[in-house]
Formats: C-alpha cells, structure tokens, sequence
C-alpha cells in the first residue's frame, strides 16, 4: 500500500507544469527555460573569449605592490579597482563575438556577462597569489570554478532522465538495506579521470608546479560540480541565486585584500622614524699626493637603527604546505654608502669616514672625472636565491639636480671560491626623470623592482651592492638619494 501511494504522488509531481517551479524562485530564468533553443557551442564561445579577457588583463593590470607602503584604505580601494577593471574587462571581451553572431541567444548580453562574472571578480587574487607563491591561490581558484560552473548550468540545464515518471528500481529491490547500490548512471571511467586529476594536482603543487595544479583543480572542480548539479537541481539555487553573487564578491574583495596584506604600511622596519635632521656635512673625493698611492674615497655611515634579525624565506619547495606561506622579508638598510673614483671598485684602506644621510650630504669630484658611488649591506648570513623571485628596493631621493638617476643590483656570495656574483640589471628612479625639478620639491618615496632572473649565477648570497647610475651632466656628484630597505618576494 505504502507503494501504490508513494507511486501516485510521484505520479502527481509529475505532472505539474514545468514552469511553475522556475517562476516561484526570485531569479529570471530565461537561461532554464531557452537555453536548450540556443547553440552551445556560441555561448561557450562567449564565455571562453570573456574569460580570456579577463585573465589577460588581470595578469598586466594587477601586479603586487612596489614595496610596504599601502593602507587599510588604500588596500580595499585596489582591490576593488582591481575587481572591476577585471570585470570590465571582461564583459567587453564577451560582448565583442557577441555581434558577431549571426542568431542572438535568447537572453541578453548582460544576464550571460553576470552569470560569467562570478569567476572574474577572483582572477585579481589567483593571479596575486600566484605572483606570492601563495598556497591561498588554489581555495581562491576552487572558489571561483566552484561559483561559475553552477552559474553555468543555468544556461546548460541537465536533460531529464527518460524514464522519469517511473518509480527508480530500488523501490521493488528486495534489498531495502543497500539503497544506492548499484549507483545508477555510474561512469568509472569519469571516475577515475577526476581521481587522476585530483591527484595529479597535488603532487604538482607540492613540486613547484602551481600554474598546471591549479589547472587540474580546475577541470577535475567543474566536472564535479557539473555533474552533481545535474543530479541535484536543488543545487543550483543554493549557490546561484542573487544573494550568492554578493557572497562570492564579498569573497573576492576578501581574498583580493588577503593578497595584498603583507603590504600594510605600518609592517615597515621604522626607516622613517628619525624625528630629527641631520647636520649638512660636505666632503670631496680627492685622491693622495703621493704618486701610486691608494685612492682615499669617502665611506659614509648613515644614523644606526635597530638591529633586526634576517630570517630567510623558506625555499619555494615547502612554502605550499596549508599555513606555512613564506612572507615578504624586509631588510633595513644599515650598510655603507661608498664615494670614489675609477679605475678603482671601492674606496681605499686611507677612505675618509663620515656620519650622515645620503639624502643630505654633498660629495663631488674634484676634477672633471666622473665620481662613482655605491651602497653596500652585508646580510652576516647566506640566503638561497632559490627562494626569492625578485628583490624590491625602498629608497628616498632627495635630489633636485638634473639628470636621470638609475640604481642597480648586485648580489654576491663572499663565502664562496672566487667570490661570484649576480647582476639584476639596472632601474630609473621615476622621480629623476622630471624635465624641472623645483628646489622646493620635498623627498620622493619609491620602491624599485628587481625580478631575478632564470638561471642564476649563483645559487645563495650574503652580499647586497647598490650602484648608482648618473646621468653625464651630473656624474661629478654623488646623488643624494638613500636607500632604505631590502625587501625579498618569496618565488
């Protein structure tokens, strides 16, 4: 009796409108109701070409911060400017094939451009933390695919079952106790595919390889989810309905923010704290007049700050572990600033010693030979280059002269046979490139970037070497430009 009755609701269920469903829910289903109507494969092109638009221009535009100078406030304010150049972005990469074709789906270009844009707004903080070698990079993309496969299955309703007003075999099995087995439509070979990818990308994550781990994530995601969603239609308006959509942007405005969080401005080693300014002293490179004799030079100490204590970065190999990602380090510069003359690579063992800022010193040649200088930190322990994908430069240029300023990077490995070293190649201080400089102009902040390239000479350093690049007309000058700290972005 129990099944006559049962039998008959089933009956009765299925017999209501199709429709009736569709049209209590708070979402437009345009997409439910037609989408069997429109071709599959012109959504699809929408949706690949929107979604590389969006990933282009979230690898150019979002790029991790030129060193820890960034607010609460302004942190929120990138993110979001990050999210929404994004998504601009790619609604204009959907709506371009869009005019191109020659039948028109049946919902509008903006509904598809919503449904798509769920796993846009997370393209900002897959690509930063991938950029930091984050493992947060991967719930981030889990997230996103998670989000856009069920938007998209609106638009791809799964077909219904051809037997579907038929009572499912198990209700006359004998053998009530092992309901679900056998498991009806089961696929071992799809099985067995997501298996392999799930595998496969954890093996690859924990090898360095995050960009094709979180490739596999990806696919072995969204065939997981396609699949239950077309089993499970209830599904889909739990995590596709409107108040969905302001969870997964809260979401992406919150893992946007997390990527950028080691860049707060008040996480600084203090290079700003000095209350007070220094004295003016002026000195000149000259040389000896004792003929042969060693060049003297200038070596400049600036004021002494807080010693810190150097912890390297984790090598890249076990920085993916959940919980243990390595961290900007930040190195204050507390090194020698070095004035001389070529043929010479230093200043003498007869170098003058002084005390002060290089932002407020005056040291010039004495003759027409350009003056060299550089500024030298050593670490006082190795650092494995492995570990580091660039190295950014704080620095303060005080210097209203003329003349472009560059700064280059120099790493070197004392501890080692012969010494070796690794050069970054060279960058131009943005604020010396001005055409006039007033002599009112107060320091400029700027952080240089060095990305270190692959392979490397070296493989640790323990040495930093800044050397400073300037322009012909000023060359007799030292620049009055200092640096302030090191900053190394783990790989």
């Amino acid at each position: 009796m129990n099944r006559l009755q049962l039998a008959s609701a089933l009956k009765t269920e299925s017999q209501e409108p199709p429709g009736e469903d569709l049209l209590r829910g708070r979402e437009p289903v345009p997409d439910v109701a037609h989408g069997g109507a429109d071709s599959s494969a012109d959504i699809w092109s929408l949706v690949v070409t929107g979604c590389l638009s969006a990933a282009m221009i979230a690898s150019l535009a979002c790029r991790l911060p030129r060193g820890q100078t960034l607010s609460w406030a302004t942190i929120v304010s990138l993110s979001i400017k990050y999210i929404v150049v994004v998504t601009v972005a790619g609604a204009i990469g959907t709506s371009i094939p869009w005019f191109f074709l020659k039948e028109k789906p049946s919902f509008s270009l903006a509904f598809l451009s919503k449904k798509v844009a769920v796993s846009w707004i997370f393209f900002p903080c897959i690509f930063l933390f991938y950029r930091r070698q984050s493992p947060l990079m991967f719930p981030a993309l889990a997230l996103a695919t998670v989000a856009v496969t069920f938007s998209l299955r609106r638009l791809f309703p799964a077909s219904a079952p051809p037997d579907e007003g038929k009572l499912p075999y198990w209700h006359n099995a004998d053998l009530p106790n092992l309901y679900g087995l056998p498991i009806a439509d089961f696929r071992p070979v799809r099985s067995f595919f997501l298996a392999i990818c799930a595998q496969a990308a954890l093996i690859l994550a924990t090898l360095d390889q995050p960009l094709s781990a979180g490739i596999l994530l990806s696919m072995c995601l969204s065939m997981l989810v396609w699949r239950w969603s077309a089993l499970v239609g209830s599904a889909i308006k739990q995590f596709a309905g409107r108040k969905q959509s302001v969870l997964f942007c809260a979401f992406a405005i919150c893992f946007t923010v997390l990527a950028l969080l080691p860049w707060v401005a008040g996480k600084s080693l203090g290079s700003k704290q000095i209350a007070h300014r220094p004295a003016l002293i002026t000195h000149e490179a000259r040389e000896s007049d004792v003929p042969g004799s060693d060049y003297a030079g200038i070596i400049l100490w600036p004021p002494p700050i807080k010693k810190t204590e150097i912890v390297p970065p984790k090598p890249h190999t076990t920085s993916f572990a959940i919980g243990k990602a390595s961290k900007p380090v930040v190195i204050p510069f507390d090194g020698q600033y070095w004035y001389f003359k070529a043929p010479n690579k230093k200043p003498g063992p007869r170098a003058h010693i002084a005390h002060g800022r290089a932002t407020y010193v005056n040291v010039h040649s004495t003759d027409s030979a350009p003056l060299l200088m550089e500024a030298y930190q050593n670490l006082g322990t190795a650092i494995d280059l492995g570990c580091c994908s660039e190295i950014d430069v704080a620095i303060t240029n005080a210097d209203v002269r003329p003349g472009t300023i560059a700064l280059g990077i120099r790493l070197a490995d004392s501890g080692s046979i012969g010494e070796p070293s690794q050069d970054l190649g060279e960058r131009t201080i943005v604020s010396s490139n001005a055409a006039q400089i007033s002599l009112n102009r107060p320091p400029v902040e700027e952080v240089l970037r060095f990305p270190i390239p692959r392979p490397t000479t070296i493989h640790r350093f323990n040495e930093i070497t800044i050397v400073f690049v300037s322009a012909k007309e000023r060359a007799r000058g030292g620049a009055k430009v200092s640096i302030q700290s090191f900053t190394l972005i783990p790989k």
